[in-house]
């Protein structure tokens, strides 16, 4: 009887503990948990830059120049591709930033030449195909369809394309106070196209 007696006390004994042990187990499940954060890429912003070249001179002599404060946006950070990231983009090109290292031209230009227009220079560019790309360019408050070439080299895609002043966006005034204000250092002619190329890169 005792004998009987004392194997039930070890059996319930054994239960109890194994039971104990599993809701011990069951309690340390529950409370451990695995925490993953995931970080989402960091998009790299593109990097570009602006050069224009105009023209003075019966010679026709190149005077370079660029702009230091240039907004790209809207560009579509998720795209295969600079060219598909392009499509759609706008850019605003503030005048009163214009440089050509020469303070004095420099001062000239915004003062003579963009302060006779009407607002900054901005614009969008549409599909970038077989080389080629519309760009919409809204200039002295006139907007203009110009067609540039581009190419792709690397991470860097480069544009080049040029505009008249006068016929793409009849800058007229603007154009003969500029040509005035240089008529001699310009030997007596200034020309109304320029030329323009630009660097987006990755």
């Amino acid at each position: 009887m005792k004998k009987s007696v004392l194997a039930l006390a070890l059996i319930g004994a054994l239960a109890i503990s194994c039971g104990e042990k599993k809701d011990t187990n069951a309690v340390e499940g529950t409370t451990e948990t695995t925490t993953e954060q995931v970080e989402a890429p960091v998009q790299k912003e593109l990097s570009y830059s602006m050069e224009w070249t105009a023209f003075k001179t019966p010679e026709k002599v190149g005077v370079k120049g660029t702009f230091s404060d240039i907004k790209l946006n809207e560009v579509k950070a998720d795209a295969a591709t600079l060219e598909e990231a392009l499509k759609g983009a706008n850019f605003v090109v503030v005048t009163s930033s214009v440089s050509t290292n020469d303070a004095g031209r420099d001062e000239k230009l915004k003062g003579q030449f963009f302060a006779k227009m009407v607002g900054n220079i901005n614009g969008f560019f549409g599909e970038f195909k077989d080389g080629k790309v519309i760009v919409n360019l809204t200039m002295n408050g006139i907007s203009k369809e110009k067609e540039f070439a581009y190419r792709v080299e690397g991470d860097a895609l480069k544009l080049n394309g040029s505009i008249d002043i006068i016929a793409d966006f009849t800058a007229q005034s603007a154009f003969d106070s500029l040509h005035e204000a240089c008529k001699d250092l310009h030997e007596g002619k200034t020309w109304s196209d320029v030329e323009i190329s630009a660097e987006i890169k990755k």
